[in-house]
């Protein structure tokens, strides 16, 4: 037998994976196994008429005394094409039953968009239908019809082609039933045939015997007692880098599958008669436009609307569209006779610009890239940075923490922070606010690479770790403020420069994470109170908060090489001038001074004033530049963001979007759920006060408190001036769970630290630690549950069921019948 292969878990597993498939999930075939078979009929689209009509080519007995009639509301509009002329009339009706019916198949055909009839946009082609099974039992004046209820077919999800008799016709005889088409006029469909009470197959659904399977090793893998969390984080080891080289696959795949769709996509313009023109290509537009050095966007200004006295009245814009002015475009901002664009120039200059240069060598003028494109590229790189992020996080400031305790802050941190929702629109308006996590996390990453240490064993520098403080030799507690002498350390000035540089990019991507440069005074909080980064600022701390906790390589007469230690006597430290650290001032600043001059600039160039971003001057809901946000709604939406809970239905997903209502008129989209109930696992940071003493010997409890600080403050500021809709949670969501997974190893290292101490109040500590590692294991599967539960929701923007419709009806069809 192999060694540490669990094969006790692996044998229940399997057990258990089987008796789901073939029991629950084959519930359809088992449900059906039994059916009458006497009415068994099948009607092709060829035969069925406007008129009742004998078949002539009767199955059995009871089949042959049946007619079959379409509705008036439906027409016939190609080959195996039906078009729905009036929905009160649309239905498929099948007279002359005498059996129970318990099933319906509903057998769509090869029929394709080509072969219907009308083609366009008023006759859109539907893969996904809805249904009603409606049945009558009786004849002539004692005939009684019973309403079923909407069922969905899609036509590439075989089993949902089976619909149930919902109705409460009791399972007796019934004369016949109708299948109502409950879609809108002009819509079109496949239909090729019906069949009554024809049993469900039995079948072996391979990808969800592999889900079972996923969540089989994932329960185990991150199980309290495994081997993953005994098993210390090593970033320099090669196993643990391809590991996580693998797990970054689908990424490329996703970002490959994206950049496939939008190869068969036009432009991104649509336009109805009397109203706005809605372009998702402004950032292509823009990049054309810097491209040929102009300011705003080459589109067409109608001259009413350049003429009109105010054109950022509502009123005044209604009645233009409603006089067939046309090219007034949504989302846009107008001013002096020119349209541009409000949102962030720096995802243009990073990848729309560049796109559009590099293709010009073999197309005019340069082709333009697709904003689903951008934003799967800026989606991917913050998965990755802020993959990077947590891991470097851990490596530097806990760095005996285990592989398993990484892997569940990585869970929390990708689920928590709402890219995976960012990841399905995949719309223009992601594109900002993806280029800024990804932006953000870079930065924080370099930042947190910056601070070296000379390391004696490989006679090199090396990342600085919380192992390298001061430890007290009578308690053994890392005491800074009591250490002899200062660590030498060197700062790494292309880290320092390119982190403030990215960090400071994000002002052009969604203005308000320019926020995050304030997590500049915790991460560099010590080399600021040693006089090593921002000497200006020492002078003016108090007395306590100054310390010799490191100092500088090159503030010593002689450098560090070979055996050089890593500590300095107290006699040769330099003594601290407050501009000694100018170089790495400059390094810190002149990078972000120069993207917040570019911005600004650009600003005056657009605008004529360096502060105007251009957002009060975009044609909208309302007319910002009169609009003022109320604030007796500050506090609903605030509370809405953090506390309503999903509501509960009795269908897949089991889970619906809120109702969400305001006291006063605010711009709001609805929401999947509050974010403590979306991210249960950063009710964590209830714990926060207690975990002060074990963040502070980490280096830590100034970030955690600044995180949570600039998640608090981003949350409002998104309140009150953006208002309510699920995208803006990404503002805040990451910057909570971020906060969050400190305190997951400080809690697994208190857990770890009770495990040696006597039992108090008769309880065996050993248990509380477990329940400590268990509730870490709970919250972080509970994140990731809600995760996908809310994937499935059809009230939110962008339902998946719209969006990808295959993979929802899909799921759905593994537990209709449950």
């Amino acid at each position: 037998m192999i060694p540490n292969v669990p094969y006790p878990f692996l044998w229940i597993a399997a057990l258990i994976i089987v008796l789901l498939e073939i029991g629950p999930f084959n519930l359809p075939f088992w449900s059906t196994l039994r059916m009458p078979q006497s009415a068994s009929q099948t009607q092709t689209a060829s035969q069925t008429q406007s008129a009742p009509q004998t078949q002539s080519a009767p199955q059995s007995q009871t089949a042959a005394r049946t007619t079959t009639r379409i509705g008036k509301g439906l027409e016939h509009n190609g080959d195996g094409v039906l078009l729905i002329d009036d929905p009160t009339q649309a239905y498929i009706e099948i007279d002359g039953l005498d059996a129970p019916v318990s099933t319906v198949r509903w057998l769509p055909g090869g029929a394709s968009e080509k072969d219907a009839l009308l083609q366009g946009e008023k006759h859109p082609f539907l893969n996904t239908l809805h249904l009603r099974l409606d049945t009558r039992t009786g004849s002539g004046a004692d005939a009684v019809w019973h309403t079923g209820t909407e069922q969905a077919m899609h036509r590439w999800t075989d089993v949902t082609a089976y619909l149930r008799n919902h109705t409460d016709d009791g399972g007796g005889k019934v004369s016949a039933i109708r299948l109502w088409v409950q879609e809108t006029t002009g819509a079109q469909f496949a239909f090729d045939s019906v069949a009554i009470n024809v049993p469900v197959p039995f079948r072996i659904d391979w990808l969800r015997v592999g889900v079972m399977a996923i969540v089989a090793v994932m329960l185990f893998v991150l199980r309290p007692r495994s081997r993953l969390y005994r098993v210390t984080l090593n970033t320099a080891s090669r196993r643990q880098r391809i590991i996580f080289a693998v797990a970054c696959i689908p990424l490329a795949v996703y970002l490959g599958h994206t950049i496939w769709k939008a190869m068969w996509q036009g432009p991104q313009v649509f336009h109805q008669p009397y109203n706005y023109v809605y372009d998702f290509d402004q950032y292509a537009r823009v990049a054309d436009s810097l491209l040929h050095g102009r300011p705003w966007l080459d589109l067409p200004v109608p001259r009413q609307l350049a003429e009109a006295a105010d054109p950022y009245d509502v009123n005044t814009r209604n009645q233009l569209l409603s006089q067939g002015v046309g090219d007034i475009y949504w989302d846009h901002v107008f001013f002096n006779g020119h349209w541009y664009s409000y949102f962030g120039v720096v995802p243009a200059v990073l990848v729309f610009l560049p796109y559009q240069l590099v293709t010009s060598l073999w197309v005019p003028g340069g082709a333009w890239l697709p904003a689903s494109v951008a934003a799967a590229l800026f989606s991917v790189g913050f998965v990755v940075f802020g993959s990077l992020l947590v891991i470097r996080l851990f490596a530097r400031n806990f760095p005996h923490t285990s592989v398993g305790m990484t892997v569940l802050a990585l869970i929390a941190f990708l689920t928590g922070s709402d890219i995976w929702f960012l990841c399905l629109r995949g719309t223009f308006y992601e594109v900002p606010l993806t280029a800024a996590l990804m932006m953000a996390t870079l930065g924080l990453w370099l930042w947190l690479g910056a601070r070296r240490t000379w390391d004696e064993t490989r006679g090199r520098w090396r990342m600085w770790t919380a192992d390298d403080v001061w430890l007290d030799g009578e308690d053994g507690r890392q005491d800074p403020a009591a250490a002899p002498h200062p660590t030498r350390i060197r700062l790494s000035l292309p880290h320092i420069a390119f982190g403030s540089l990215c960090v400071a990019a994000t002002l052009g991507c969604r203005a308000t994470f320019i926020a995050v440069a304030l997590l500049f005074l915790p991460i560099f909080a010590d080399e600021i109170r040693s006089g090593l980064v921002l000497g200006f600022i020492r002078p003016l701390l108090p007395h306590r908060w100054r310390s010799r906790m490191f100092e500088a390589e090159d503030c010593r007469s002689g450098s560090a090489g070979g055996g050089s230690g890593a500590k300095t006597d107290g006699p040769t430290a330099a003594p601290i001038r407050p501009l000694a650290s100018w170089k790495r001032d400059l390094a810190a600043l002149l990078p972000a001074f120069a993207v917040f001059a570019a911005l600004l600039s650009y600003n005056f160039w657009r605008f004529g004033s360096f502060l105007d971003f251009g957002n009060d001057k975009q044609l909208t809901v309302t007319d910002l530049n009169q609009y003022r946000e109320p604030l007796d709604v500050l506090g609903q939406i605030v509370s809405y963001y953090l506390f309503i809970p999903p509501r509960l239905i009795d269908r897949f997903p089991w889970l619906a979007v809120p109702s969400t209502p305001l006291n006063s008129w605010q711009y709001h989209e609805r929401l999947l759920c509050g974010f403590l109930w979306f991210a249960p696992i950063c009710l964590l940071l209830i714990a926060l006060p207690w975990m002060r003493r074990t963040l502070g010997r980490h280096r830590m409890w100034g970030m955690a408190c600044t995180l949570l600080g600039l998640g608090v403050l981003e949350l409002v500021f998104v309140s009150y001036k953006g208002g309510m809709d699920w995208r803006y949670v990404g503002d805040f969501a990451w910057l909570f769970v971020f906060a969050t997974i400190l305190i997951m190893p400080s809690l697994g290292e208190w857990a770890a630290t009770r495990r040696f101490m006597p039992a108090t109040h008769g309880v065996p500590t050993v248990l509380g630690t477990r329940g400590a590692m268990t509730m870490l294991i709970v919250l972080t599967l509970l994140t990731l549950a809600m995760t996908v539960a809310c994937t499935f929701m059809t009230g939110k923007i962008a339902p998946l069921r719209a969006s990808d419709p295959t993979a929802y009806y899909t799921v759905e069809s593994w537990f209709s019948w449950l």
